[in-house]
């Protein structure tokens, strides 16, 4: 039971990672951000009627209380002008009006007259803001609300970067290849019986994975970058790559019922040669150096040939980062989180040998389980991206 309780918990987090924002839509806010639209005021005068004189100054207030108003000015007398204002009045059939002023046209409305702000000045005003009211129309019904028992609807957008690579980071970290590494260095210095050894050796692989594997996320982040202006394009890209991780860790987990979880294929038999390597220089004790570079070496090859493994999720986490165009600090600040969370699952075992020189792990059962949630959250983030393009 309390297996099933724990899988429902981190089935509940993994939604929350569906707050991605849709591209095509942060593209056309940032649209209408550059040209926001406007609604024209077309306005015909005679410098001897009063009242253009009165709707002249009433234009003027209202100009800077609508930003989007675009007013145009004609006299008239002038050729140009009559030109112009003939072909409007045949536009909205009422050629009855030519010689009468002031005459305003306001968007797609016509207004003969003025007398005063509150009368003709309010219909005026009344249909600048109807006009900009189409032009802006309301957001549609948030499709990104989802309804869960009990909580009820939530709003998945509301939830921040830092929630996304706090789930992302915690969900890439079970990794068996890059756990089995660790372990099998904590295995080895353990025989040495040397706590300060422990945390040399363990600590450098930690610091080691760590890196190479923000670097690798870093080159993701660039290729997106420059991809960013084929946004769609984008979204299929990462849909399918959901699809692919969810069928991935799907197989991940039927096979795992079977039999225990391990790395499998061509990453095994590098895992393995490097393996055997890294216990031969600890069995020959060649200098504290060469162990460093030993596990250097380790951690970096193990880093790099698991990486396809569970490409989906720092992938995913790169292109969110490209998208939110963030100052370097922020990138470097929810880059640490996602490493840190992405590691800490091998903090805990590190820190547990540190402190009781002794490994212990999850249970197979943990791991088996974790990986169906993989399977659901990544199929739910690849289907969210391939409808998001329609």
């Amino acid at each position: 039971m309390k297996k099933i309780v724990t899988a429902v918990f981190f089935i509940f987090l993994g939604v929350l990672i569906l707050s991605f924002p849709s591209f095509d839509g942060v593209k056309v806010f940032a649209q209408n951000e550059i040209n926001p639209p406007k609604v024209e005021i077309i306005f015909f005068y005679s410098e001897t009627c009063l009242h253009c004189q009165a709707e002249q100054k009433f234009l003027d207030t209202i100009q800077s209380k609508y930003p989007e108003l675009e007013i145009n000015r004609y006299l008239v007398s002038d050729s140009d002008s009559k030109k112009l204002l003939a072909d409007l009045l045949a536009k909205h059939d009422a050629q009855m009006y030519a010689g009468l002023v002031p005459i305003t046209f306001v968007g797609e409305d016509l207004i003969l007259g003025f007398n005063n702000e509150n009368d003709i000045g309010r219909r005026i005003e009344q249909s600048i803001e109807r006009q900009l009211n189409d032009l802006n129309p309301p957001p549609e019904e948030n499709n990104n609300k989802v309804s869960l028992p009990i909580i009820g609807k939530i709003d998945l957008t509301k939830y921040s970067l830092l929630v996304q690579a706090v789930i992302l980071g915690f969900f890439d970290g079970f990794n068996v290849c890059s756990l089995g590494a660790l372990v099998l260095i904590l295995g080895l210095v353990l025989i040495l019986r040397s706590r300060p050894k422990i945390i040399l050796f363990g600590g450098l692989y930690i610091l080691v994975t760590a890196i190479v594997y923000g670097v690798l996320i870093f080159l993701w982040y660039q290729l997106f970058y420059y991809l960013a202006p084929v946004l769609k394009i984008m979204n299929v890209f990462v849909g399918l790559l959901g699809i692919a991780g969810g069928i991935y860790f799907l197989r991940q987990f039927i096979k795992s019922r079977k039999s225990d979880i391990a790395c499998d294929g061509k990453e095994s038999k590098i895992v393995s040669k490097h393996s055997l390597k890294i216990q031969k220089a600890f069995q020959e004790s060649g200098g504290i150096w060469g162990l460093i570079i030993g596990v250097f070496i380790f951690a970096a090859v193990i880093t790099i040939v698991e990486f396809p493994c569970s490409a989906v999720i720092p992938v995913l986490f790169a292109g969110i980062m490209a998208h939110a165009k963030l100052s370097i600090a922020a990138y470097l600040l929810y880059l640490v989180i996602y490493l840190f969370f992405y590691m800490l699952d091998e903090i805990i075992v590190f820190l547990i040998a540190v402190f009781t020189m002794n490994i212990k792990l999850a249970s197979g059962k943990v791991m088996t389980w974790l990986s169906l949630v993989e399977a659901i959250v990544l199929f739910g983030l690849g289907i969210y991206y391939l409808v998001s393009i329609f």
